[in-house]
């Protein structure tokens, strides 16, 4: 009887299972767990995608004159999932609005995956491949993942008028948004979910940051600060912002670098100095 059922009988570490059925059985059984998707393969072709359940083979393929025919099946999790690792290979080009200077980033974090639609996937990802690791899957979407996340950053800056010394504080925003588009793509070309993205990373290029340093401390020298919203150059005093109308927003300045903090900050996240607080103030 068992020589007759297929099932699934690997972990659910992996985001497919393949395998190999020779000389085939009118008798052969196929049990699909709740865990997993099958599709059934014959000469490369995909013949049908099979949902949990249990299904005869002969069903599918005609077996009087198929029984010397060899079939494969893909067991495609539903549940399993990879945390895979991205990095930008080569610096995003941004643009700070208030000092109107060029500058070079580099970014890094993960993104959690899943198959979302397991025909699409197989079409457009697996194919042939025995196993698809961790490896080869990051390799495969990190065109798609830069390229998503360029577009969002680069609006996200210019939209929000961020300052250089700023991006760091919207990284929880900015991955919002990648997560949003980037999902989108994968699951539309790809047939892959993505449950999460985290920016871990944001480094700007050491001599842009030298340069627009040395030119945000020359504002910093005068009795003036800038606007968070719009990147208006403000009066001390001002309570509102004279150009966008926003209610200007209290923040810790660092001493050492002169990022902006959140009120409750008690280091920089740009540079990691300890900001002062009123207590010790």
């Amino acid at each position: 009887m068992e020589q007759n059922i297929i099932t699934f009988s690997g972990n659910n570490q992996k985001l497919f299972s393949r395998y190999v059925i020779e000389n085939l059985d009118p008798k052969l059984t196929l049990i699909v767990p709740e865990t997993h998707n099958a599709i059934l393969i014959k000469d490369g072709q995909m013949l049908q995608t099979l949902s949990s359940g249990k299904y005869l083979i002969s069903k599918f393929i005609d077996m009087k004159t198929e029984l010397d025919s060899s079939l494969e099946i893909l067991f495609m999790s539903k549940t399993a999932k990879l945390k895979l690792l991205w990095g930008t290979s080569q610096k995003l080009l941004m643009y700070d609005n208030l000092l109107q200077e060029n500058y070079r980033v580099g970014m890094s974090g993960d993104f959690e995956v899943q198959i979302g639609d397991p025909r699409k996937c197989y079409l457009y990802l697996v194919g042939a491949a025995e196993d698809l690791t961790s490896d080869a899957l990051q390799e495969r979407l990190m065109s798609n993942v830069v390229s998503v996340l360029e577009t969002v950053v680069v609006d996200y800056v210019e939209t929000n008028k961020v300052l250089f010394n700023q991006i760091s504080l919207c990284k929880k925003e900015i991955s919002a948004k990648v997560l949003s588009k980037l999902s989108q793509k994968l699951m539309n070309e790809y047939g892959i979910a993505v449950f999460s993205f985290n920016i871990a990373n944001i480094i700007i290029e050491s001599d842009d940051y030298e340069k627009l340093d040395r030119a945000y401390k020359q504002i910093k020298k005068t009795d003036e600060f800038v606007c968070r919203q719009c990147g208006a150059v403000l009066k001390e005093n001002d309570k509102f912002c004279s150009v966008c109308g926003k209610r200007v927003e209290m923040s810790k300045k660092c001493p050492k670098c002169f990022a902006e903090n959140s009120d409750d900050a008690k280091f920089c996240s740009n540079c990691g100095s300890k900001l002062s607080s009123e207590e010790e103030a």
